[in-house]
């Protein structure tokens, strides 16, 4: 609740002090006087200390006549005096019973922007006592901010502003501004409808619609805004899985693959995620637990093994050698197939992902097509009915083959091009894990290839060292099966360490989509309805004293909660706003 105690107007000049003071009562206030005299004044001043006049308009001017801000006279026939300053002071009081004294400049004064208040009835009872307090407004931040003075209004009405949708897709406090219209007439427009004209430069959605719900409480309200939390929390929950999903590629190498992580968060991952690593070893794809444990026994192996000396590996190098040589020859020969069939996939990836960008564009014409056809348009049809576009002259029979079957209708159409988006979207998804196959057995030939070709370096050193220093091939090589060892391990720490956090992000997914699901899907609630119900109860009761029309044909629109008038015509109802 705000009540209106106290309104003080003064305008100062050289030589004399004019003003107004208005006591305002509990209940109905009714100021009568003739025209010229002041009361649209008294009005305005009341929005200009609230701070509420761009509720008005969006530019950001005194809504005060000339009187208040330039210039002056006690009666009509008197010269006019330079208003030198001026301001206005409001007194207001809230349910709790507090009471708060807001004065602000008009002119020769402080800043339009600087708001001083008072906790104490100074106007009305010329209490001085009370905390003062400057707050600012109109910038960036009144209405969030400690030192806004919006929000300091909001807080002392006791009204908790909810956050509502923007145009653009963000979210923003639903500002007194918005509000205001609803509980102020505006005397040149504001007659023309129940609902007075809102402000339009805050970019908020339904805006009508927004005001009413937090002004009646409704349920819809808070429903939509927490289905909006809900929704933008899931978007948080997959950018987090993604980028925890994306570390794991990345330490996976090109090497390996991870399997059981879908790309988004999923139901069955938070219950019982069964993920493996594989390891892509001579062209196959193996389990990282059967890789390491290979690996390392391999290891032990030749750990366990004393080290030849150079004369004695010899015979032991040179068959090595020689067996590196031949592997050598066959992944250079594989490298050259995988490069061909890696271009020939990349080559088919492109050109289904052409083909579905061509049948999204198709399903939009068509979806237009059919919304211009349903809105009675006639253009384009020509040749679905045997006439040519341009002479209008029949073609059957010049022109168009003999069929014996006619071509879909839009909306069949439709369903076809949608089914044909799913269809590639499906090969689409097939085609990228064929291509990142291919890339990965790719990379495997070529690392492969690298440690083949440094190793028969190594061999051919270690057959010219001198005969009786330890094998340097032997070294080389327990060296090398460490390093990969140490990798694969240091791969599975890092998954085994990620995959606490991803089943937590999955079970978050979970829960956000279980409380996605119990919200209502209805626009009202049982409850809203009640309420909507008896305001239109109470406007139909109201209606009753005027007989333009019956009360029982008035009707609050349940989209945006306009009157509406239901009439019956042609054996139907007609509803009129």
């Amino acid at each position: 609740m705000l009540r209106l105690r106290y309104l003080r107007l003064r305008a100062i000049t050289r030589d004399n002090r004019f003003g107004a003071d208005l006591i305002f009562l509990n209940g109905l206030n009714i100021v009568q006087v003739g025209n010229t005299s002041g009361k649209s004044t008294c009005l305005q001043a009341i929005v200009y200390a609230l701070g509420l006049e761009r509720s008005l308009g969006p530019q950001l001017q005194v809504p005060l006549p000339y009187a208040m801000r330039e210039r002056i006279h006690r009666r009509r026939d008197d010269e006019y005096e330079p208003v030198l300053e001026s301001y206005v002071e409001l007194e207001i009081e809230n349910s709790s019973g507090e009471i708060l004294v807001i004065h602000r400049d008009i002119t020769g004064g402080k800043d339009i922007k600087l708001v001083r208040t008072w906790n104490s009835s100074k106007l009305s009872s010329g209490v001085e006592r009370g905390r003062e307090r400057d707050f600012f407004i109109h910038d960036p931040g009144a209405a969030q901010r400690e030192d806004g003075f919006h929000h300091y209004l909001a807080q002392f009405v006791g009204w908790n502003l909810p956050q509502v949708p923007r145009f653009d897709g963000t979210d923003v406090l639903l500002y007194l501004e918005a509000i205001f219209p609803m509980v102020f007439v505006e005397q040149k427009r504001g007659w023309s409808a129940i609902q007075g004209p809102f402000p339009t430069f805050l970019r908020i959605q339904d805006v009508a619609r927004r005001v009413m719900e937090f002004l009646l409480d409704l349920e819809a309200g808070r429903i939509r805004r927490e289905r909006a939390e809900i929704r933008r929390l899931l978007s948080s929950v997959q950018q987090r899985w993604g980028e925890r999903r994306a570390v794991l590629e990345e330490r996976a190498g090109r090497l390996m693959r991870l399997r059981g992580i879908p790309t988004a968060p999923a139901a069955e991952f938070a219950h019982a995620p069964e993920v493996s690593i594989e390891v892509l070893e001579s062209d196959e794809w193996h389990p990282i637990d059967t890789v390491i444990d290979t690996t390392a026994g391999q290891l032990r192996e030749l750990e366990a093994k004393e080290t030849p000396t150079a004369e004695a590996a010899v015979p032991e190098v040179e068959e090595r050698l020689a067996f590196v040589r031949a592997r050598v020859d066959q992944l250079t020969a594989a490298l050259e197939a995988l490069r061909s069939e890696y271009s020939a996939q990349l080559q088919d990836h492109r050109a289904i992902e052409s083909r579905l960008a061509s049948l999204e564009v198709d399903l939009k014409r068509n979806q237009d097509a059919l919304k211009l056809r349903g809105l009675g348009s006639e253009l384009g049809q020509a040749s679905g009915e045997n006439v040519c576009p341009t002479c209008h002259q029949s073609v059957t029979s010049e022109l168009l083959p003999i069929i014996t079957s006619a071509g879909m209708a839009l909306d069949e159409n439709i369903l076809f091009v949608k089914s044909q988006i799913e269809l590639y979207r499906t090969a689409l998804f097939s085609s990228t894990e064929k291509t990142k196959e291919l890339s990965a057995r790719f990379h495997s030939a070529q690392q492969e290839l690298r440690e083949r070709q440094y190793e028969i370096r190594g061999l051919r050193q270690a057959l010219v060292q001198p005969s009786f220093s330890p094998s340097h091939a032997i070294i080389e090589e327990i060296v090398r099966r460490r390093s990969f060892l140490d990798q694969l391990r240091s791969v599975q720490e890092a998954v085994d360490g990620l995959m606490d956090e991803l089943r937590a992000l999955a079970t978050e997914w979970v829960g956000l989509q279980d409380r996605l699901r119990r919200l209502s899907t209805d626009d009202l609630t049982p409850g809203d309805i009640e309420k909507v119900n008896d305001l239109q109860a109470t406007i139909q009761s109201h209606l009753g004293l005027f007989r333009s029309f019956q009360p029982s044909e008035i009707e609050l629109s349940r989209d945006n909660f306009h009157p509406l008038v239901r009439t019956w015509e042609n054996d139907e109802f007609i509803e009129k706003k």
